[in-house]
């Protein structure tokens, strides 16, 4: 890539912002770096006795994997990009003197995150940022889980046994099946608990699709709920009971069985809950539809976990600056 002379970059600043600019300066507006600096430090692994490769610009791997999550980049694409969009390297921190990590970095890079539970972390630290906004309600939470097709084919019983004494990088056997509504899938589930009213993602899973969506509920409370949301397959009576012993609004809705049907009251309740418990749809339709996440291209579960949770962090940052907006 050819340097720019300082006219160019006079010009370029004197232009009416681009939108992936304004988009990126929201991020900036919400995020405080050193913070997260602070958090991934850990990664850094030089020793002034024993030696080691230092691991320059950690900030600014952080940075290009929001933008990699927030533009659906594979690590090539992602590092051409960052290459050749000046508004990439003014997120990232990338001026003429620094070198743009290539794509196998940021492949370590996503790895030592991976290893160091450092993604479960940041979505942590940035909730607490929007937290600290006075954007959360707490009034209640509705849980819901969205499948994620992956794009390996379904393994049967024989092919993972041949793979459990044979491994093979390219095939996933993190994934499993599941059936909704008559129709198989293979791949994963994410999982989230949305704070009623600003829709903002408290709490967020993600497993193999074989587990049903109720295993995973107490994961997704936080805890200081006054209200749980969730469609009829959260609904278990033991559940109901606790929640109401505890002063907890249960707007679980109710499921029929193979020998009783819902009532006509049980109907009319269902459709008055199903119009608070909705909104938990709106995050995964953000994700799939704005952040092009519809299927899970990597063969194991953490790497597709990874991607999962920056979706749920960019979600979250552009929620909220959207709820600050109406302010």
């Amino acid at each position: 890539m050819s340097q720019l002379s300082f006219a160019d970059l006079e010009l370029s600043q004197s232009r009416k912002p681009s939108r992936i600019s304004v988009k990126l300066d929201k991020i900036n507006s919400l995020v405080d770096w050193d913070q997260v600096l602070d958090l991934v430090q850990v990664l850094d692994k030089t020793d002034a006795f024993i030696g080691g490769a230092p691991h320059r610009n950690l900030l600014t791997k952080v940075k290009m994997l929001f933008l990699q999550h927030l533009y659906n980049l594979s690590d090539p694409e992602l590092e051409d990009q960052v290459n050749d969009r000046l508004s990439f390297q003014r997120f990232s921190g990338i001026d003429y003197t620094t070198t743009v990590p290539d794509f196998t970095t940021i492949w370590r890079f996503k790895e030592a995150m991976i290893s160091e539970g450092i993604t479960d972390k940041l979505f942590g630290l940035i909730l607490g940022f929007i937290t600290s906004k006075g954007l959360l309600l707490k009034k209640g939470t509705s849980v819901d889980a969205t499948i994620v097709e992956s794009t390996t084919k379904p393994l049967s019983k024989e092919r993972r046994a041949e793979l459990e004494e044979q491994p093979s990088s390219q095939i996933d056997t993190d994934a499993h099946s599941t059936a909704k509504r008559g129709k198989k899938y293979f791949g994963y589930k994410g999982h989230i608990g949305t704070d009623i009213g600003s829709n903002i993602i408290r709490k967020r899973a993600f497993t193999s699709a074989q587990p049903h969506d109720s295993r995973l509920k107490d994961k997704l409370l936080s805890g200081d709920e006054k209200a749980i949301f969730g469609d009829s397959a959260y609904s278990n009576k033991a559940d109901k009971q606790k929640a109401r012993k505890g002063g907890v609004y249960y707007g679980v809705l109710d499921k029929g069985t193979k020998r009783r049907k819902p009532s006509k009251t049980q109907k009319k309740n269902n459709k008055k809950k199903s119009k608070i418990r909705c909104q938990v749809e709106h995050p995964f339709a953000y994700i799939k539809e704005k952040l092009s996440y519809r299927k899970a291209v990597a063969k194991t579960l953490e790497r597709n976990a990874l991607r999962f949770d920056f979706n749920c962090i960019l979600y979250n940052v552009f929620r909220a600056d959207y709820l600050l907006s109406k302010r």
